[in-house]
């Protein structure tokens, strides 16, 4: 038997620096895109997919070999290139502060010191985005669970249009784990999501000490009284995906102290 975890260790510990060579490697190979957009060599968009296929295999990697934040930090720059809509010059030293924290945290096995997790990933930078010319950015970090697709796409602009930290997560189960991560001021969940549905997902929240009292926005096409969205927790807001989604989150904002006071007239978002 012992013979067996001795051998298991051995494999164990091979494949862990397996995955260390590789991701350095594969940081290395994003450093010289990235030196190619700078210098208007090669093509950007192509360069693009090789860099988010670089970085989804360090986010997917990282927690199976021992480096769960280098993953999350991963997962946080997937979610910053689409914040940001593609690869431009103007984000490119962004993406180097991420990329040389992941560096940092594979060649010292993510030994932070007197660092804080959640505070080294919540002051990563979030990409530029498009605000409204009335109302000033807002610091929030705000995790958005919902299936890939047009509509998570128009929510992530409103949302991202405030001036708020987007991340996104797929589905309940990988929003467990992101949210425990970065501590995100508000949720908004999609109802309609599998293995189970955002109702669920509010359910179990309220069950995790670190997250039971963060703002959630549950997000449906279904009526606010329908009974299948009854006896959610208090701190849990029902939302209908309607013509005034916009108004609807703005007053919960509002009423949370996100936004304080803001103009009756919000203005067009401006580029």
């Amino acid at each position: 038997m012992a013979d067996i975890d001795d051998a298991s260790a051995r494999i164990l510990a091979r494949l862990r620096q397996e995955f260390i060579e590789t991701a350095r490697d594969q940081i290395e190979d994003i450093e010289v895109a990235l030196d190619r957009v700078e210098n208007g060599d090669g093509d950007a968009d192509e360069d693009l997919l090789g860099i988010q296929r670089e970085i989804h295999n360090i986010k997917g990697q990282g927690p199976t070999f021992g480096f769960p934040l280098t993953g999350r930090v991963a997962h946080m720059l997937e979610d910053y290139l689409i914040n940001a809509d593609g690869l431009k010059a103007a984000n490119l030293s962004d993406i180097r502060v991420y990329l040389g924290l992941m560096v940092n945290l594979i060649s010292t096995d993510e030994a932070l010191g007197d660092d804080d997790p959640q505070d080294l990933l919540n002051s990563l930078p979030t990409g530029q985005v498009v605000t409204y010319s009335h109302q000033k950015p807002y610091n929030v970090s705000v995790l958005l669970v919902m299936p890939s697709g047009l509509q998570r796409k128009m929510v992530a602009y409103e949302l991202l249009s405030c001036g708020f930290r987007v991340m996104r997560a797929y589905d309940g189960v990988e929003a467990i784990s992101v949210a425990v991560d970065i501590q995100p001021e508000i949720l908004f969940i999609n109802y309609e999501m599998t293995p189970f549905t955002g109702y669920e997902l509010c359910k179990v929240l309220a069950t995790i000490n670190a997250l039971k009292n963060i703002h959630i926005v549950l997000l449906t096409s279904h009526d606010q009284e329908a009974p299948h969205l009854q006896d959610l927790p208090d701190n849990v807001s029902v939302v209908q995906k309607h013509t005034d989604f916009t108004e609807a989150i703005g007053e919960l904002m509002i009423d949370w102290g996100v936004f304080g006071t803001v103009s009756s007239s919000p203005g067009k978002p401006t580029g």
